[in-house]
């Protein structure tokens, strides 16, 4: 009984952290983002690093068919 007394209250003080109480309308209102828009951020990036490297890429190829094409 009094382990799921103490698992309770430390539900409710999670709880009560994670969401602050407006005080004009009284709506909860989270303080951290949600969870969808943290996960984003890595799949842009390794997005991004693929696109670099795709360019990195056509740049070489076109600078071997520049040389090929100079050099004979």
């Amino acid at each position: 009984m009094n382990s799921l007394v103490l698992r309770k209250t430390a539900l409710g003080r999670d709880l009560a952290a994670k969401y602050a109480v407006a005080s004009a309308t009284g709506r909860l209102l989270p303080q951290q983002k949600p969870a969808r828009l943290r996960r984003k951020g890595p799949v842009l990036w390794a997005a991004a690093a693929l696109l670099v490297l795709a360019a990195d890429f056509l740049l070489a190829c076109l600078a071997w068919l520049a040389v090929d094409f100079v050099m004979g």
